[in-house]
Formats: C-alpha cells, sequence, structure tokens
C-alpha cells in the first residue's frame, strides 16, 4: 500500500483549500504531529458541516481501539473526489490524521486511502486566505492570538480595500461549508440573474406566516397533527406502533428522536403547532419553523436531483417543486434513514418518498396540503392524507430551540 505521505504530497487530487475548518474548534488538535492508522469502520456519517469516521485499530497489544476521526466539511471532501460512496460501514481504510493534544484515539482528517485502494488528500487548512506562502502551517486560532494594533492612522475603508476579494461578486467554487451538492455548478436560488430570469407566473404567493390548523375536536376523525387513518404496516413496522403504543398507555415516554432534539423533518415539520414562516421566490421558497428553529427550502429553479454519491441525506430530504396550474407539487426524497419519524411510533427509513400538492383556498388565507407517501419498509401503497395551515397576522417566528438537558428536566424522562 502506498504511505498516505506520498498520497499528500503528489496526488492528483491534492486539494488546495483557502477556507476555514472552524466547525469545531481546531485547538483540540495538535497540528504539528502526524499520525496513520488502519483500521475497520463501524460509523460512517457524511452529512454537513463535516464528516465523521469512527473505526476499530488494533494496537501492538493486539487489542482494540476505537478511534474518532473529524472530516473537513463535505464541499471541500467533494472538490477531493470523495463523496458518500468512497467509504462504508465495514471497510477496512488508512487515515493520516492530525492527533488530539489529549493523546485519546482521535484526530482532524488529512489524508485517506479506501478499502478499494483509492487515495483522497483531504487536508488544505494549512493555507491561509491572505497569504498562499503559509503553507505547512496552520493558522492561529484568534481566541489564541495576542492583540495587534492595525497600522497608525488606517480606516475602515483602508481596511475593508485590503481585506477585499480580488473579484466581486464572489463566485463559489463549492468549498464553503454549508454548501450542497449544486453549489460552483448551477446557479444559486438566490442568485440575482436566476432570480430575473423570465419564468411562468406563480398561481399564488406563500410569504407569510402560517398556524397549523389542529382540528382538535376532530382527532378522532382526522389526527390533529398525526395522519389518520394510517395503512397496512409492516410486520415490522406493525411491531414497533404496537410497541409504542403499549408504552403510550402504560404513561412511558416511548423513543422519539425528537426528545433527543433531532430534527423532525418533513413531513412532522408542515404538521406541528406554531408557526411557519414562509418566504417564496421565483426560485425557491424557504421556511422557517417555530419548532426548534428548523428550516427547510423548496427549490423552484428546475434544478436535477443529487446523485447517490453526492446526496446529503437529512432529515428534511432533498424538496424539488414546480407549478401544476394552480397547484403547486413537491416531491421529497433523500431522507436520513434514521432518528426520523413519520409520527409517533411510526419511523421513516431512507426510501420514505413525499410528495405534496399545496392549493390556496379562502381568499389566499388558508393552505390546503395534500401528502402521499410511500415507503415499502414500513407500510404498503400510498398513504394519503390532507392538512391545511392557516395564514396569521400580526406574527412573527421567534427562536425557539431545543435544549437536551432541558427535555431531561421533563417528567417521564
Amino acid at each position: 500500500m502506498k504511505k498516505l505521505t506520498q498520497v499528500l504530497c503528489g496526488s492528483a487530487l491534492f486539494l488546495i483549500a483557502t477556507i476555514t475548518f472552524a466547525h469545531h474548534s481546531a485547538t483540540v488538535f495538535d497540528g504539528n504531529k502526524t499520525v496513520q492508522k488502519t483500521g475497520k469502520v463501524f460509523k460512517f456519517i457524511f452529512r454537513n458541516p463535516h464528516l465523521i469516521i469512527n473505526m476499530d485499530v488494533t494496537n501492538k497489544n493486539g487489542e482494540t481501539v476505537q478511534w474518532k476521526i473529524e472530516g473537513q466539511n463535505i464541499a471541500t471532501l467533494r472538490k477531493a473526489g470523495f463523496n458518500r460512496d468512497s467509504v462504508k460501514e465495514g471497510d477496512v481504510i488508512t487515515v493520516k490524521m492530525r492527533p488530539l493534544k489529549t493523546g485519546n484515539p482521535g484526530g482532524l482528517l488529512q489524508g485517506l486511502i479506501g478499502a478499494d485502494g483509492k487515495s483522497f488528500s483531504m487536508d488544505g487548512s494549512y493555507l491561509s486566505a491572505q497569504d498562499s506562502s503559509n503553507t505547512g502551517r496552520r493558522l492561529a486560532p484568534p481566541a489564541l492570538m495576542k492583540y495587534v494594533p492595525p497600522p497608525v492612522g488606517e480606516t475602515l475603508w483602508d481596511r475593508e480595500k485590503k481585506t477585499r476579494p480580488k473579484e466581486l461578486p464572489i463566485v463559489s467554487e463549492g468549498l464553503s461549508a454549508g454548501d450542497s451538492a449544486h453549489t460552483g455548478v448551477t446557479p444559486g436560488a438566490l442568485d440575482p440573474a436566476n432570480l430575473a430570469a423570465e419564468r411562468s407566473p406563480a398561481a399564488f404567493d406563500l410569504t407569510g406566516v402560517w398556524q397549523y390548523r389542529g382540528e382538535d375536536q376532530h382527532r378522532a376523525n382526522y389526527g390533529s397533527y398525526e395522519f389518520k387513518p394510517m395503512p397496512p404496516l409492516t410486520e415490522g413496522a406493525k411491531s414497533y406502533y404496537k410497541k409504542y403504543q403499549e408504552s403510550a398507555r402504560n404513561g412511558t415516554r416511548f423513543e422519539d428522536p425528537a426528545i433527543r432534539c433531532y430534527p423532525v423533518g418533513v413531513p412532522r415539520l408542515m404538521t406541528r403547532y406554531g408557526s411557519l414562516m414562509i418566504m417564496q421566490y421565483p426560485t425557491a421558497i424557504f421556511m422557517i419553523s417555530r419548532l426548534s428553529n428548523e428550516y427547510r427550502v423548496i427549490y423552484m429553479d428546475g434544478r436535477k436531483r443529487a446523485t447517490s454519491g453526492e446526496l446529503e441525506r437529512n432529515w428534511g430530504g432533498e424538496s424539488l417543486g414546480h407549478w401544476e396550474g394552480e397547484t403547486l407539487v413537491v416531491k421529497t426524497t433523500g431522507f436520513i434513514g434514521e432518528n426520523h419519524f413519520v409520527q409517533a411510533g411510526i419511523r421513516a427509513s431512507k426510501d420514505f418518498t413525499l410528495v405534496e400538492r399545496y392549493s390556496a383556498i379562502n381568499d389566499g388565507n388558508t393552505i390546503a396540503m395534500e401528502f402521499t407517501m410511500t415507503d415499502p419498509q414500513n407500510w404498503d401503497g400510498e398513504w394519503k392524507h390532507t392538512k391545511f395551515r392557516d395564514r396569521v397576522l400580526r406574527s412573527d417566528v421567534r427562536e425557539a430551540n431545543c435544549i437536551y438537558t432541558d427535555n431531561l428536566a421533563l417528567p417521564g424522562t
């Protein structure tokens, strides 16, 4: 097997990245040391803001030690040719990393050789955004740098000119944290030129604040914030749902990822009490929920879905929409497949697919939301239901955080 030292110095995939790796503090890693380990992957997380690999490594004494490795942000890894198909749980891989200062088994990823022998060079963090001569040296975190006064007589505009990017507006190369598979490849939803492109007018405008209609006096009929009636469940889903019902009847809290502050995602985001703020543009519809500040975007600019390897699975999935006459049609796929529920006791798998059809009624003051859900791992056929949201005036969506320790203080937890 080729040495990762050669990979990092000579690979054609070598990445010169002028970005920050500040999602988690780099101060915990020793920038002056490098270690190389080979092990078997038992956890692989490919999700913004960055990569996480956990692997079992056999030490000199024959003991198995679990190493936790933090990777760079997903956009940077993609530029290096790395995607979610590059590593799978169970693979034996070799990694080179900056170790933890504590000496505990863990580090910041520099390079990797996959089970198929393909190599990836990933660490561009040694380059300064201002000075490429800093090769081999990571910038010190600002909190650990002694303050140095700026030049005497420097004005704000002197400073702005000195730090100004070479070209404006900036054209993304897909290197920033939070970038999607489309960043740097297709126009952004809020690019002025994309917004100004000629399109057929929208049938209605969802911009505003919308309150969920719980229909609480008719829960037995329509399910309130859940979906009734339910379709025939698969055997596994039926057994799981029965355990939920038994637990609820006994007065104990059953497993629900939301209690541990996982995002509720779609479709639950659309059926939660409290306000939902919607901002509609020709190219995308943005939603911000009062429920744990959750965010959703529906792209309307005709972009194609991310490929399997570049898909960043999450709780909100990838939503693409279009107009069919007076109806907004949205199809969402690409869900996380873990810690994601459709409703209490009903899980959603990676195969979960949601099609929504939105109509404006009551002079534009009500949204009728028709859901068609499929998930062959959990139920048979299509699960259909319609819910409503009503426009609210003199209202705003305010910050509402999910704090795990607060939830632990709830009775029954």
